[in-house]
């Protein structure tokens, strides 16, 4: 029983990544996962979900899970410990990390307690062997193709954003921001790139008293090309690790306008010296 509840959250979270991954990668960014190992992630989850459905060498799948989510509890510690707000594996679903820290110590703890007996062999429902050989094959390998794909590409982030089929694009996406002290001014860049055959024109974006990333607007983009803008910011909120993301908005030939976000992470340290 331990095995098909595992399986299937296994591969209910990997879902909720996949829905994350193609509609907004980078608001399930954490200061862990990076849309490579992201990727990474996903397939394993795949694969061990549909092992321990299977009941196929119920020792090694519950030793490779218990490898799995003890590395979980270990990476939802630190992010805990860290002030992350949400720990990414959900996809877009903010969780804290204290709570799927829970989540991994008590599969963790039930995976000891629950060991299978050597010898022991466990088969799964004739209907669930059924759907597994019929779809979990090809799952698989298609996850795995899939995936092979995005982890050996040059540019996995622009990969992604041909996939999602997006104009236009931000790099970095998430961008580090460091440390700084509450109410402490600061600035960075990015490179907006025209993924698209047409000219595409930047006409505004965020205006906060935290954040603001018109100084350079409007311009316009060439087909294939790409423009560097700055982005000023300010160190708010209580002390702690922060993501906050900002918007641009462009229109192309139709003169529909889109928008596009980006984000960017850091660390309040302290209090602004007087």
């Amino acid at each position: 029983m331990l095995s098909v509840v595992l399986g299937l959250f296994l591969l209910v979270t990997a879902g909720l990544k996949i829905h994350g991954l193609y509609t907004d990668p980078y608001s399930q960014e954490s200061i862990l996962l990076t849309p490579r190992l992201l990727v990474a992630v996903i397939e394993i989850e795949i694969v061990l979900g549909l092992w321990l459905l299977s009941g196929l060498a119920p020792r090694a799948a519950w030793l490779a899970a218990l490898v799995f989510f003890a590395l979980g509890a270990a990476a939802n510690l630190y992010l805990a410990l860290e002030g992350q707000r949400s720990c990414g594996c959900f996809g877009r679903v903010e969780v804290s990390p204290w709570l799927s820290l829970t989540l991994d110590v008590a599969s963790v703890a039930a995976l000891q307690i629950l060991w299978p007996v050597r010898g022991e062999q466990r088969h799964a429902a004739p209907w669930l062997q059924g759907l597994l050989r019929t779809g979990g094959g090809a799952v698989v390998f298609l996850v795995l193709i899939g995936g092979a794909l995005l982890l050996t590409s040059d540019d996995p982030q622009r990969a992604l954003a041909q996939l999602r089929g997006e104009p236009l694009t931000v790099e970095p996406p998430v961008t580090k921001a460091g440390e700084g002290s509450i109410g402490e001014r600061r600035t960075f860049t990015v490179r907006l790139h025209n993924q698209t055959d047409h000219a595409i024109r930047v006409v505004g974006g965020t205006t906060t008293c935290a954040c603001v990333a018109t100084d350079d607007l409007p311009l316009s983009l060439p087909p294939g090309e790409s423009r560097t803008i700055e982005v000023r910011f300010k160190f708010a909120g209580g002390a702690g690790r922060f993501q906050h993301r900002f918007i641009l908005y462009f229109t192309e030939d139709d003169e529909t306008q889109r928008k596009v976000v980006a984000r960017f992470t850091g660390r309040v340290t302290a209090l602004a010296s007087p």
